[in-house]
Order: C-alpha cells, then sequence, then structure tokens
C-alpha cells in the first residue's frame, strides 16, 4: 500500500515538482524526515544482513518499519503546496523511499502495485 501511495504522490507532483535528484536535503529538519532517511541508509546493510542469515524476515522487517515512517510522514510533510525547494526535498526523499521498497519487494518475489 505505502509504495502505491507514493506512486500516487509523484503522479499528482507531475508538472508542479519534479524529483530532483540535486534537491537541497538540509532542507528536511522535520523528526518524520530523519526517521525515513535513516531508515533508508540501512538498507545496504538490511540486504546484507538478509543474505548473510537467509532469512526473508529481516527484509520483510524493514519493509514495515519503512513503510509505517514514510505512512506517518506523508500526513505531516506534503509536497504539494510546500515551498518548491522544500517540496523537491521531500519529493526526492519520498521517490527514494519508493524505489526501495520496490527493490525490497521484487527480491521477495512479489510485484509491486503502481496504482490501486
Amino acid at each position: 500500500y505505502t509504495h502505491t501511495r507514493l506512486c500516487s504522490i509523484e503522479r499528482r507532483a507531475q508538472g508542479t515538482v519534479k524529483v530532483n535528484p540535486d534537491a537541497d536535503v538540509s532542507l528536511l529538519t522535520e523528526k518524520h524526515a530523519y526517521e525515513i532517511v535513516t531508515l533508508l541508509a540501512q538498507y545496504p546493510d538490511v540486504l546484507a544482513n538478509t543474505l548473510r542469515s537467509l532469512e526473508p524476515c529481516t527484509i520483510i522487517h524493514y519493509m514495515l518499519e519503512l513503510s509505517r515512517a514514510v505512512s506517518s510522514a506523508i500526513e505531516q510533510m506534503r509536497v504539494l503546496g510546500a515551498p518548491e525547494d522544500v517540496a523537491e526535498a521531500r519529493l526526492l526523499m519520498y521517490w527514494s523511499a519508493r524505489a526501495v521498497l520496490k527493490n525490497a519487494l521484487t527480491i521477495i518475489g512479489l510485484e509491486p502495485l503502481t496504482c490501486m
């Protein structure tokens, strides 16, 4: 569900805000943003631990944590209506979370949905 919501945010932002890899992520000062960025930075270690332990529950637990963090942030940190530089930073963060969720879902053999 979180992957689908993030796809929807990207679609609604088209034409107004674009995913900018050079966005100023220092503008992401909210607690929710810190939590998401921290979780995103842990993904390579989660993959390594999953491979080492051969326990798919490791990556599933990680996806649940990331999904919970994103769901909390979406209500507090909107893209549309925010100043352009903040909107770009938020959209980049949400895009990154969507990409990680897509990758993790694919690894465990599920096809990520893009719309409901």
